[in-house]
């Protein structure tokens, strides 16, 4: 189990890597990885939040300050996947012993999808409106698995009508309901909590959908809008 200062580490890089919208690692990329300390034969790829303290690392590793910033979407949507296919970690904030974090690449993407709900839902707001996919009577419900019971589905909710239009011929509908926020929170929201378990949308764009609890994501909501301080 990771031992207490790496989760602080790892939340740290967490919430900075969003709130910056991107990540650091060294330039010379045979220097950006070190075999893990923690499982024999697997390699930890080195990410920082802070250009001070990757600075600091990469002169350490590769005798310069040359680093390479990495957008926060290619992070979350190329780059941990790849570690998690080569049965790698993630190396969050690095620094070596005694608080090595080795990070599991996928359990990482989930994380950062969490931390960026608050900011997808204050770009929802921004918007006004967010978008379902439609069939003839009214937003669509998709089966959340292959035995689903009546309330086991899910309200699927899209950031760009672009992107609901991409994801129809997968899920179903006939048609993009683009619903202005005041009635997707006031009508429609309160519907689903009577029809489906969740609600799934995607903070990263391409890093796969998350499921939030209907609740949750009009407090989200209503979160955005509320005033300052």
């Amino acid at each position: 189990m990771p031992r207490i200062p790496e989760l602080a580490q790892r939340d740290r890089f967490v919430r900075r890597a969003v709130s910056e919208g991107r990540v650091l690692t060294l330039a010379d990329e045979e220097n950006a990885s070190v075999p893990s300390q923690k499982v024999s034969g697997r390699t930890v790829q080195l990410f920082w939040s802070s250009p001070i303290e990757a600075g600091r690392w990469a002169e350490a590793l590769a005798g310069n300050k040359d680093l390479q910033d990495i957008p926060l979407t290619a992070f979350a949507a190329d780059i941990l996947p790849g570690i998690a296919t080569a049965k790698g970690f993630a190396g969050t904030d690095w620094v070596s012993d005694p608080i090595e974090a080795e990070v599991d690449p996928i359990d990482l993407q989930i994380r950062l999808k969490l931390e960026s709900l608050p900011g997808y839902a204050k770009a929802a707001r921004g918007r006004g409106e967010v978008y379902l996919l439609a069939n003839d009577e009214g937003p669509l419900l998709t089966p959340a698995s292959a035995k689903s019971g009546p309330t086991d589905s899910l309200l699927h909710v899209f950031a760009s009508r672009s992107e609901a239009d991409r994801h129809m011929k997968r899920l179903g509908g006939n048609r993009v309901l683009a619903e202005p926020v005041v009635d997707f929170v006031g009508t429609t929201l309160p519907w689903a909590t009577t029809q489906a378990r969740a609600v799934t949308v995607e903070p990263i764009a391409g890093a796969g959908f998350i499921e939030v609890k209907i609740a949750d994501f009009g407090r989200q909501l209503a979160a955005a809008t509320a005033p300052a301080g």
